[in-house]
């Protein structure tokens, strides 16, 4: 059911995610906006798109007693018995395997370690801090400055850039105050 992948995947959340990785390689200027260009964009997006969705699923997964105790979570699927965590863990696995072959394939070494790395750092780390920690908050701003990032290196850019830090850092700080 696409409802259902959808609500699994955050879609929309997604999409926003999907929208700062295309920010940050249209920030790398003319040569990332080629022609050329489009194989590399589209990988970068497609693979965004499958890590973010991946690290979605996998958070609804772990949190699903969490999310049964919450008005705002109690309907998503997993709480609901719309889908099992069988399959819920299938659908994250093949989203962040596939989101990972596409941006090593289409990208570069970079964009792929950050973009997997992404995966385990908010299904991991963040989802296990969140009820613990204040520190969580400051883990998820990592989480939402890395896509521009990737966008960057995506394009040919730098980690060491003063671009790819300023997109970071401005995603970074923006985390705080939404």
């Amino acid at each position: 059911n696409a409802t259902i992948l959808r609500e699994l995947s955050k879609a929309r959340l997604s999409a926003l995610v999907v929208c700062t990785t295309a920010l940050g390689f249209a920030s790398a200027g003319p040569t990332a906006l080629s022609l050329t260009s489009i194989p590399t964009f589209a990988a970068a997006s497609i693979g965004t798109a499958l890590c973010a969705s991946s690290a979605a699923t996998f958070n609804q997964v772990i949190e699903v007693e969490r999310d049964r105790q919450m008005k705002r979570t109690s309907n998503r699927p997993l709480v609901t018995g719309a889908v099992s965590k069988e399959m819920a863990m299938g659908l994250g696995c093949l989203t962040g395997a596939s989101g990972g072959l596409m941006l090593g394939l289409g990208t570069d070494p970079v964009t792929t370690v950050l973009g997997v790395g992404n995966i385990a750092l908010y299904a991991g780390l963040y989802t296990h801090l969140k009820p613990r920690s204040e520190i969580n908050t400051w883990v998820g701003a990592v989480v939402g400055a890395l896509p521009p990032v990737m966008g960057w290196t995506a394009a040919g850019g730098s980690l060491m850039d003063a671009e790819a830090v300023l997109l970071g850092s401005t995603l970074f700080l923006w985390q705080f105050p939404h």
